[in-house]
């Protein structure tokens, strides 16, 4: 069974309660990006069949909990503010679901359940199982560079990254006599490459690379 039907965007109104999932509520969040923080992804290119390598931000979670990274007032009433200021002072951009939509929120126990609108909950003889849609996750992070709601990476960030991946495979190297390192190795070695040629189609490209 599918709960799809009474997932609802994120919104600050009251919602419908009368069915609700047997699961945990969790408390409210929102998804914040540093620009130090990116991963090397693979995304459609165009009609091609081929997916091409790129790099997409990574992101870590606000959590709307009072006593929680700066979080004020109570747990029924989290005051955000000064948490929200804290986080732009360490060079955060905070992605509005209102404006972005990406978050879900499902009636559960004690409250609710938020997720992103890439996650799926299925109740499978009794049991609730998540599953996730980790390319339309992947499409999402792409259009918020594409958009400019985040900023290309720095390419300096990028060669500290692309240095930190010399060195695993310079680690696997070190043991050509273990078969499960030298095909890490060899697969380490493809990843650099692949962040190589995504370095340069941003230095050649810029924001259209994401487009």
């Amino acid at each position: 069974m599918s709960y799809d039907d009474i997932a609802q965007p994120w919104a600050p109104s009251a919602r419908d309660t009368s069915r609700r999932i047997p699961k945990r509520a969790n408390a409210p969040w929102r998804y914040m990006h540093h620009p130090t923080s990116w991963s090397l992804e693979y995304v459609q290119d165009g009609k091609k069949k081929e997916k091409k390598p790129i790099w997409l931000p990574k992101f870590s979670r606000m959590i709307f909990k009072a006593g929680v990274n700066g979080v004020g007032g109570t747990q029924d009433n989290p005051q955000t503010a000064m948490a929200r200021l804290q986080a732009q002072d360490r060079g955060n951009t905070i992605i509005d679901p209102e404006r972005y939509d990406y978050l879900r929120v499902y009636p559960a126990i004690g409250g609710d359940l938020t997720l992103n609108k890439f996650q799926k909950i299925d109740n499978l003889g009794g049991k609730i199982f998540i599953s996730s849609d980790d390319d339309g996750f992947a499409e999402f992070r792409r259009e918020l560079v594409a958009v400019g709601a985040i900023k290309p990476p720095h390419e300096q960030i990028l060669a500290g990254l692309q240095r930190k991946q010399q060195e695993i495979i310079i680690m696997h190297s070190s043991k050509p006599h273990i078969p499960q390192a030298v095909v890490e190795q060899t697969a380490a070695q493809k990843k650099l490459e692949d962040m190589q040629k995504a370095t340069e189609a941003i230095q050649k490209h810029g924001i259209q690379y994401y487009e």
